[in-house]
């Protein structure tokens, strides 16, 4: 009897420890689903799709702001970055599912598509800040254009000079067209070699037409332009005086200006004549010889001037002496006042052009021995005297 119970008794520790320990590997079992299937509930196992399209979308962005181009350092850090994350991400993807982990690949995702923004933003910066830099190029290359074409419209420019404005012209134009495809670079570096030629051009017009502001020169035709209105008021006769700078045909009487008439001289305005050819309108003070009505005149009629008059002679003489002239070169003649002109620019070969009607007015005012006497200017508000000045302001400009 004692024998069996001991057996029983031991039977049930046995069964006791068999369940504990179908209890234990139960736990366990549980544990391990429950550690194996934590990645999946928190989430670190599933796949960052939109995160990964994200990046994608961002840096297809940068590409189509031709961060490429005005952006490539950050645009290659940001397309490295990406290929990096997408390592990461296949590289978990392969993986079984409990040992997924795309934690760090979501990481370099969101960090490739951050580096992409920036790229995009520098491009636009950048894009925007080469299309201001050529807007401004242009707008400097037009000035200057427009100045030098100012210079062209008032005066006779050399053959060189007036290659040099077409030129420039054309670049100007070039410029604008480069800018509106988006080449701001070719277009800046078009706008500055307009500019630069412009320039060029401005500065030897200007350098010509200085001689409208010397201080020498002004005093003497304000002598001149004195002395010919003191005479008319003292004889109470009739005068000339012709402003080049202006391009204005005065007529006094008893010293005071009775008719003023708009001009049209030599093509070559800007300078005294010095010699046959020159298309230069002389200065100085002169008489009309005769009056030429329609049929003895080819501009419809004409006053003919004493030119050149002993000054004149003097001039051209010592200036062929000091070789500022060739030695074959002659003096010239045949100055007139004379019609067919209102044409809108100096177009003679050095006399003074008046619209016919002007000149009906004005033939009939005068008689032969009326004083005429042509000054380059006052040096006040003529055209020569303000582009000089216009040049003059705007080197000051760029130099500040």
């Amino acid at each position: 009897m004692k024998r069996r119970h001991l057996n029983r008794f031991q039977i049930r520790r046995l069964q006791r420890a068999s369940r504990r320990t179908r209890i234990l590997l139960l736990a366990g079992a549980l544990t391990l689903v429950a550690v194996s299937l934590l990645p999946v509930v928190t989430g670190r196992t599933t796949p960052r799709w939109y995160a990964l399209e994200s990046a994608k979308q961002a840096n297809r962005h940068a590409q189509a702001t031709n961060a490429d181009a005005w952006a490539p350092g950050d645009l290659r850090q940001a397309q490295a970055m990406l290929q990096v994350a997408m390592v990461e991400h296949r590289h978990q993807e392969l993986r079984i599912l409990p040992l997924r982990d795309f934690t760090q690949a979501e990481a370099l995702l969101r960090e490739a598509e951050r580096l992409a923004t920036r790229a995009s933003e520098s491009a636009l910066a950048a894009r925007q800040s080469a299309r201001d830099s050529a807007r401004e190029a242009i707008t400097r290359a037009a000035q200057e254009v427009g100045k030098s074409v100012a210079f062209g419209d008032a005066m006779h420019l050399a053959q060189y000079d007036r290659m040099m404005l077409t030129k420039s012209r054309i670049q100007l134009e070039e410029a604008e067209i480069l800018h509106r495809r988006g080449l701001y670079d070719l277009a800046v570096t078009r706008a500055k070699s307009a500019s630069s030629q412009a320039v060029r051009v401005s500065g030897r017009a200007a350098q010509a037409a200085s001689r409208y502001t010397d201080a020498d020169l002004l005093h003497n035709w304000r002598d001149w332009t004195s002395e010919t209105i003191n005479w008319s008021n003292r004889t109470g006769g009739r005068a000339i005086v012709i402003q080049k700078d202006k391009h204005l045909l005065t007529l006094y009487a008893n010293g005071k200006p009775l008719k003023t008439y708009s001009a049209e001289l030599g093509y070559n305005s800007i300078g005294n004549k010095w010699r046959a050819g020159d298309s230069a309108t002389p200065e100085g003070r002169y008489h009309i010889t005769a009056k030429k009505p329609v049929g003895q005149s080819g501009y419809h009629m004409a006053l003919l001037l004493d030119y050149p008059n002993p000054d004149d002679r003097r001039r051209f003489e010592a200036a062929r002496r000091a070789g500022r002239l060739p030695k074959n070169a002659q003096l010239g003649g045949l100055i007139e006042i004379h019609g067919e002109g209102g044409r809108g620019k100096d177009w003679t070969k050095g006399c003074v052009a008046l619209t016919n009607a002007d000149m009906d007015d004005l033939f009939g005012r005068v008689m032969v021995g009326t004083p005429v006497t042509i000054v380059g200017g006052d040096g006040n508000g003529g055209m020569f005297t303000k582009l000089v000045d216009m040049h003059r302001n705007s080197s000051s400009a760029g130099l500040n």
